[in-house]
């Protein structure tokens, strides 16, 4: 397949399972190893998540402009953010080596993708309020209790193929959070995460003298509108009460690519 072909089609993947509680790395592991996608591509890696980067900063440019007010109520949703943030860090700094083996195993990113899928059926039996905002967006207290438990669903997305999003929003939703909210904090959670993504594969080092400039900037716009589209339908998923149905893709991909495994 040609090396274009197989760009685009990583971009629209990272674009789409990024925010789709489908799990981004289980994906990207499964595709590198069934196209054949070499590894070692980290500045193309540093496009894909700048693209999905920029789509949730688009998309919750309102929200972040409201945090930047520093009021106690913004203060203390930044200092949920933050805590949230802290358990990924952590694990990734610890278990840095064990990860990067982690991504060499497809048929453990199956595994997770199953796993994912069970996160995300369980979600069905959860009956939380909508949580629409009205007028401008007020930032709404996460407890520093609930903030760290969401970021230990966080942690866990450091698995290929257990999904960040699925993972976070599922965790909130169970923690009591609305409908709304738990997409909103799950999502403005990402931030950190990705820019952290991109600054870890910066400084592993890596560089575009194997990829044209043209190539790479195609990756990110596709990588960027996607995102997009992926971020407006979990948030329309979740209020409506169908994000539990995303389960059914995830342990139909995972068990199929656990067979072809085998």
């Amino acid at each position: 397949m040609p090396e274009f072909l197989n760009m685009l089609i990583l971009a629209v993947v990272q674009g789409l399972t990024e925010f789709l509680p489908v799990s981004s790395s289980g994906h990207l592991v499964l595709l590198q190893h069934f196209l054949g996608t070499r590894e070692g591509d980290v500045f193309f890696d540093v496009v894909l998540h700048g693209g999905t980067l920029f789509s949730i900063l688009a998309v919750y440019r309102r929200e972040l402009v409201r945090l930047l007010k520093l009021d106690s109520d913004s203060l203390r949703y930044i200092l949920a953010l933050g805590l949230a943030t802290v358990p990924a860090v952590v694990v990734g700094l610890l278990a840095q080596d064990t990860i990067d083996r982690l991504f060499g195993a497809p048929r453990l990113a199956s595994l997770g993708l199953i796993f994912t899928g069970l996160v995300l059926l369980s979600t069905r039996l959860v009956h939380g309020a909508g949580g629409g905002d009205a007028g401008e967006w007020k930032p709404r207290p996460v407890a520093p209790l609930q903030a760290l438990l969401i970021g230990c669903a966080q942690a866990l997305a450091i698995c290929p193929g257990i999904s960040r999003s699925g993972s976070t929003i599922a965790a909130s939703l169970w923690l009591g959070l609305p409908r709304t909210e738990a997409t909103r904090f799950s999502f403005l959670m990402a931030i950190p995460a990705i820019a952290g993504a991109v600054v870890l594969n910066l400084v592993k080092g890596g560089g575009a003298d194997s990829v044209g400039g043209g190539f790479l900037l195609a990756a990110a716009v596709v990588s960027f509108g996607v995102g997009l589209l992926a971020i407006r339908l979990t948030a329309l998923a979740v209020v409506r009460a169908h994000f539990w149905k995303f389960s059914f893709y995830c342990l139909a991909v995972g068990a199929v690519a656990w067979i072809v495994l085998s």
